[in-house]
């Protein structure tokens, strides 16, 4: 298999570079599990704001107002001072953040919080992702679908919280700051093994879309807004749509992390035995099916069988078009990446808000069934991943 190293760098030690892989592998979980009990907490933050579905859309797109402000903020940070930093301190940040969102309930503050929440979350997806791309390059050996599975993983242990927290009466905000406390610990513990890379001296964890990375940053886009969707709108749709009670609720995501992260964490062998663009062709048409299913069901088990097949089918797609991101010509693997993983996560962070903004004219359903069209546009794409 062809080595990853860029050209004349020096390699770290095996031993150190495995350790790194640990290290940031442990970042993505954090991540995962912080939006996955924010997405259980949606229904009781809405409540207790006393905010209509519309504002809570509005608040969304705060959220992703704060990301998109902040992404080139991080490239331009991990260039200057390198990504171990900037990973770090957005970490902590992280952890603060959305302790903070979930234990407000006056509507400005709210909306503030949720700035920096979104904030937050920008600066440590692009960097953790960059930091990931520098350990992938050091082992030169295909490692990115490991990571988004720690991820994923991470989404189904925070949904899963989520739920047991708010069964157990601690909805209310002390079970996130709780959360918020670990995570911050959990950060600083590994803090001396994330592989510290020389700082570009050109800036280049970032570049502007364009060409072949225009392309598959809108494909990573659409992937990324069916798994924003469902962070923050598949609770509401199980308790409007099946009558399921909060806690009940939150396992709707669950299902869909634990495919997911399943499926990740198979990734690059089913990948070198079926090719990227089959397996992208697959998850496409599967995404759509799985949310038809979901929307179109009044039954809790199919509605969440639906979100599973969802996670399963969208596992390896985002891994698939971060690797072709690499390769883009004309620009190196870090710049590739960073450019296509800041176009895909605007997907992310912005399919939630236009959600509501739909589902405020119709229901959440309907919204939902509209975004089950990009899985179609997804399979119909899927040979630009091919290799040569």
């Amino acid at each position: 298999m062809t080595a990853l190293h860029e050209p004349g760098a020096l390699a770290p030690a095996p031993a150190r570079v495995e350790a790194a892989r640990w290290a940031i592998s442990l970042v993505f979980l954090l991540n995962g599990a912080g939006i996955g009990l924010w997405a259980a907490h949606v229904p009781l933050v809405q409540a207790r704001a006393g905010i209509a579905t519309g504002t809570l859309g509005f608040l969304l797109l705060t959220i992703a107002g704060g990301a998109i402000a902040a992404m080139p903020l991080s490239g331009w940070l991990s260039g200057r001072w390198g990504t171990r930093a900037v990973v770090l301190a957005s970490g902590w940040m992280f952890a603060v953040t959305s302790a903070l969102l979930m234990n407000v309930g006056d509507v400005v503050p709210l909306f503030v919080a949720a700035f920096a929440f979104g904030a937050s979350n920008g600066l440590l997806d692009v960097s953790m992702n960059t930091n990931a791309s520098e350990v992938e390059s050091a082992r030169g050996i295909p490692t990115m679908s490991s990571f988004h599975g720690f991820y994923s993983l991470g989404g189904l242990l925070g949904a899963v919280l989520g739920g047991i927290v708010i069964g157990a009466g601690f909805g209310d905000g002390r079970g996130a700051l709780a959360a918020g406390v670990l995570v911050a610990l959990a950060v600083a513990l590994c803090a001396r093994h994330i592989l510290a890379a020389a700082p570009s001296a050109h800036g280049s964890h970032f570049a502007v879309p364009r060409g072949p990375a225009l392309f598959l940053g809108l494909l990573a886009l659409l992937c990324f807004a069916i798994e924003g969707a469902l962070v923050d709108w598949s609770a509401l749709l199980l308790t409007e749509r099946t009558g399921a009670d909060p806690a009940s609720a939150a396992l709707g995501y669950s299902a869909f992390s634990v495919t997911m992260a399943a499926c990740r964490f198979a990734g690059d062998r089913l990948v070198l035995r079926f090719g990227a663009a089959r397996m992208m062709a697959a998850g496409g048409i599967g995404m759509c099916a799985g949310l038809a299913l979901a929307v179109a069901s009044t039954h809790f088990l199919l509605s969440a069988l639906g979100f599973a097949l969802v996670g399963l089918s969208a596992a390896n797609v985002v891994p698939v078009i971060f690797s072709a991101a690499a390769r883009v010509p004309g620009m190196s693997a870090g710049g590739g990446l960073a450019a296509v993983a800041t176009l895909g996560y605007a997907g992310l962070l912005l399919a939630p808000p236009l959600i509501g903004s739909i589902a405020a004219h119709s229901n959440i359903a309907v919204a939902l069934g509209v975004l089950s069209v990009s899985g179609i546009v997804i399979a119909l794409n899927a040979g630009v991943v091919k290799r040569g």
